[in-house]
């Protein structure tokens, strides 16, 4: 679906993968599923966050179970979600980055 959209997409199969991921290529955004093998969504969220590097990072949560209370994201879809659902969540998301960072 992000492809759909327009933008580059990096994979992960779970959440020690994509904390080297991100560590590595920066990305502009990060969706992660809550349920991850190993470490969970929230987990990675919470290390991307603690992180000054990359706690501006946008992250979003995803989940067919409902959203996780005392997370960090930055937003939540809850599972299923059309293309344009995900669209208005990402550039919303993106948008809020790009204004956050100009600021500081």
């Amino acid at each position: 679906m992000i492809k759909a959209l327009g933008y580059n997409a990096l994979g992960a199969n779970d959440g020690e993968t994509a904390t080297r991921v991100i560590e590595e290529k920066r990305p502009d955004f990060v969706i992660t599923d809550v349920r991850l093998p190993g470490m969970d969504g929230v987990e990675l969220t919470n290390q991307i966050k603690s992180r000054e590097e990359l706690a501006g990072t946008p992250v979003l949560l995803m989940s067919a179970f409902g959203e996780p209370r005392r997370h960090r994201g930055d937003g939540f879809l809850q599972k299923p979600f059309d293309i344009e659902q995900l669209e208005q969540a990402v550039t919303e998301h993106l948008s809020a980055g790009r204004n956050a960072s100009t600021r500081k």
